[in-house]
C-alpha cells in the first residue's frame, strides 16, 4: 500500500473501510505500535495475497541464511516459494543439484 493508499484509507470513515485495510493502518502507524495483545488480530484480518508475500519474504531471509526447506517426503527438494494462482496457493519446490546437501 503506498502513501497515497494509506492517506485515503485514513481520512475515509470507519464503518466504510474494509477490516483488512483496518489492520494493515494499525500496523503502519509507528506512533501507535503493536503489542502482542492485538498482533493476533492484525495477522486474521490480513488477506491471503498477503499472508502469502509475507511468508515469501521469510523464505527469501531463509534462503540469504543458506538455510533450505526440504521435502519431508523427497529429502533432495527444497522449498523455495509459494505462488498464487486463480485463488489457489501452491508451493514451488526445485530438486537439489547436490543430494547430499
Amino acid at each position: 500500500m503506498n502513501r497515497a493508499q494509506r492517506r485515503k484509507l485514513i481520512q475515509m470513515p470507519k464503518a466504510k473501510q474494509p477490516k483488512h485495510n483496518q489492520a494493515s493502518i494499525a500496523a503502519t502507524k509507528a506512533d501507535t505500535g503493536i503489542t502482542a495483545n492485538n498482533a493476533q488480530s492484525v495477522v486474521d484480518n490480513l488477506p491471503i495475497p498477503q499472508i502469502v508475500a509475507g511468508i515469501n519474504n521469510l523464505l527469501s531471509q531463509l534462503e540469504k541464511r543458506h538455510v533450505p526447506i526440504f521435502d519431508w517426503d523427497d529429502e533432495g527438494r527444497t522449498l523455495y516459494r509459494l505462488q498464487m494462482r486463480r485463488g489457489k496457493i501452491f508451493y514451488l519446490a526445485e530438486r537439489s543439484k547436490n543430494p547430499e546437501e
